[in-house]
């Protein structure tokens, strides 16, 4: 890992110096060829400026002399022209030397950038030493812990091998004991052996049951050792394959710097070479004539918009350079995330490694103590007589078959309870699916339920809606009935009042005529009582039409029925009233006139009189019919 990102370092130097050292070069030679140029533009202005200062002392001179002849004025004009000329090429000069010190301080920019990337260089250079002697630690401590691994591996070897060999012995003594067992049973060689040297086999074997103890803690000890190893080299790998993507996001990034470095030095050229048309373009305009000053315009304009965009582009980039955007948004958080990340793995290797060391100096301690251990457990069973190794051997065989009998119960109580787990299993699951079927069919009867609730509204609504609309169709109809009829027998009556006062006015004019032109009390009590006979007919044929109107059921629930409160007498309609007000009227004027009657024309007179009385008697009778109308237009236009 330490050689990998080492390799990639010396890479980066090397790749760092040689750009550095090409951008020094490249700085020189700009800050050289800027500032000839500088010189130039400088003395090219300065005679610019004198070409100015003499063309104005021309003109100056030839205004106060005041010549008026051809000559004088196209010598004027030769100045203007001129001094104009001179004007724009100062003008154009000025601009070159803005240009230019903008491009010298583009190389100066550059030069910070060098700058810039010497101080990296050194940094890289210090990081380079520091991962070195990192190198050289981790190395050191590798091949320590590799040889403690040795060491280890060694010992384990050698423990498994006076286990085998213990293994060994413990078998043939215990077949030692269950001969010595047989032999005790058959009766034929037996001894009984005493309680002291029972009690001794008991110390004895709990001596060798702590130490048998202590081995298995050394045995559980390597093998946590090798756990930590493992997990040591597993985050190792890790920080190997983070460090190895970092490098590859710090090559890209420093690829993209390169590539940005040679497109500024690009666009400088560019902008130079531009530089070199429009000066080219600005002499042409100068000796060209007014066909062709036009055209030449334009392609100083496009030149200029053209070298005015690849500057932008040019500050763009050096802006870029120097903020050190040169990767996206998002290789930029990967880059932090692995930095993050690499320095998590470092804390954790540290924790590993005093936690191996830990390890390795329990072992340490736990091996000498076992090694003692053995040459102990050596001695003493070299001091044992036969009797007592035989007596041990069969008490250790007697715990060797509880343990197996011991072992056989636990794997079935195991198996047993594997059972009563999968049972168990199996019932959640059928729970789980019965639950399951329990919810989707209370959601079909939910969505039943409210399909069957919202058929019931809408056909309530339904219902409603229709008995709604018969109503309303029934009384419309009805309403509309009676309009009709009440609208014939509004029509009816307004004919017959029509007719009436048609009728009453010839009879009025027929009366008049009449008592103009009598001569007789004959003739006037015969007409009298003509007049009289057709208005007592017309007043029966009017009183039996209105008794037939008001035979009629629709008019008396009409005329029976409440009014509205906003009904008032002012309110009825004043068709009557009108007619009435007529005859009143007629009558004052016949009155007036049969006051200058002679006194011959008495009877006449009387007799008219009677027939008006008789014709307003009829008149008011006729009332009620109109009236009756009247209130039923009130009833469908209350006020």
């Amino acid at each position: 890992m330490a050689r990998g990102s080492l390799h990639f370092l010396r890479v980066q130097l090397q790749n760092i110096t040689g750009f550095c050292f090409q951008l020094c070069k490249d700085a020189q030679a700009m800050n050289r060829q800027y500032s000839c140029k500088i010189s130039e533009l400088e003395a090219e202005a300065e005679q610019a400026r004198a070409e100015l200062t003499e063309a104005q002392k021309q003109l100056q001179d030839l205004e106060v002399q005041g010549g008026r002849d051809a000559a004088d004025r196209s010598k004027a004009q030769e100045c203007r022209r001129k001094i104009a000329a001179a004007q724009s090429k100062v003008q154009v000069l000025k601009q070159k030397q803005r240009d230019t010190v903008q491009l010298a301080s583009l190389s100066a920019q550059s030069e910070r950038r060098v700058q810039e990337l010497e101080r990296n260089v050194q940094n890289m250079k210090q990081q380079q030493d520091l991962l070195q002697r990192r190198l050289r630690e981790e190395s050191q401590q590798k091949r320590r812990l590799e040889s403690e691994m040795q060491k280890g591996k060694h010992r384990v070897k050698e423990l498994e091998i006076k286990n085998e060999q213990q293994q060994k012995i413990l078998r043939i003594k215990t077949e030692e004991i269950a001969a010595f067992q047989r032999q005790r049973r058959s009766g034929s060689n037996g001894s009984v052996v005493s309680l002291e040297e029972q009690q001794k086999i008991e110390e004895q074997k709990r001596w060798l049951d702590e130490e048998m103890e202590k081995v298995l803690e050394q045995r559980r000890g390597l093998e946590d050792l090798e756990g930590e190893l493992t997990k040591r080299e597993e985050i190792l790998a890790k920080k190997e394959a983070l460090l190895l993507e970092r490098s590859d996001l710090e090559t890209k990034k420093l690829r993209s710097s390169q590539a940005l470095s040679k497109d500024l030095l690009t666009l400088s050229s560019r902008i130079e070479s531009l530089e070199r048309e429009l000066t080219e373009r600005n002499g042409l305009l100068r000796s060209s004539s007014a066909q062709d000053s036009q055209q030449i315009r334009q392609e100083i304009s496009n030149l200029r918009q053209e070298k005015e965009l690849l500057f932008k582009q040019k500050v763009e980039l050096d802006d870029k350079l120097r903020q050190g955007n040169l990767l996206s948004p998002e290789e930029e958080r990967t880059l932090f995330q692995l930095d993050e990340a690499i320095e998590a793995l470092d804390a954790a290797i540290e924790y590993k490694n005093e936690a191996i060391t830990q390890r390795q100096r329990q072992l340490r301690a736990s091996g000498s103590m076992l090694t003692q251990w053995e040459m102990n457990l050596m001695a003493k069973l070299t001091y044992l007589s036969a009797s007592e190794t035989r007596a041990l051997l069969c008490k250790y065989f007697d715990k060797v078959v509880s343990l197996r009998e011991e072992e056989r119960r636990l794997q079935m109580a195991l198996a047993e309870l594997e059972l009563r787990v999968e049972e168990q299993q199996n019932l959640v699951e059928w729970l789980e699916a019965a639950l399951e079927r329990q919810q989707l069919e209370a959601d079909r009867r939910l969505t039943q339920q409210q399909k069957e609730h919202e058929r019931n509204i809408q056909l309530l609504l339904q219902q409603c809606r229709e008995q709604m609309d018969e109503g309303l169709a029934g009384r419309q109809r009805q309403y509309e009935g009676l309009i009709h009829s009440l609208s014939k027998e509004l029509n009816f009556c307004k004919i017959a009042n029509q007719e009436l006062n048609i009728k009453l006015r010839e009879m009025c004019g027929l009366v008049n005529h009449a008592g103009e032109q009598s001569k007789g009390p004959n003739c006037d009590s015969r007409l009298s009582s003509g007049v009289q006979g057709r208005l007592c007919e017309d007043a029966k044929s009017t009183l039996d039409t209105e008794k037939v109107q008001k035979s009629r059921g629709e008019m008396r629930e009409l005329v029976h029925a409440p009014l509205p409160p906003t009904w008032r007498r002012s309110s009825l309609p004043t068709e009557d009233q009108y007619s009435m007000e007529e005859l009143r009227q007629r009558a004052a004027c016949e009155l007036s006139n049969n006051r200058i009657i002679q006194p011959s024309m008495n009877s006449t007179h009387w007799s008219g009189t009677r027939a008006r009385r008789e014709l307003r008697r009829l008149s008011l009778n006729t009332g009620p019919l109109h009236s009756s109308s009247a209130i039923i237009d009130v009833r469908r236009n209350p006020v």
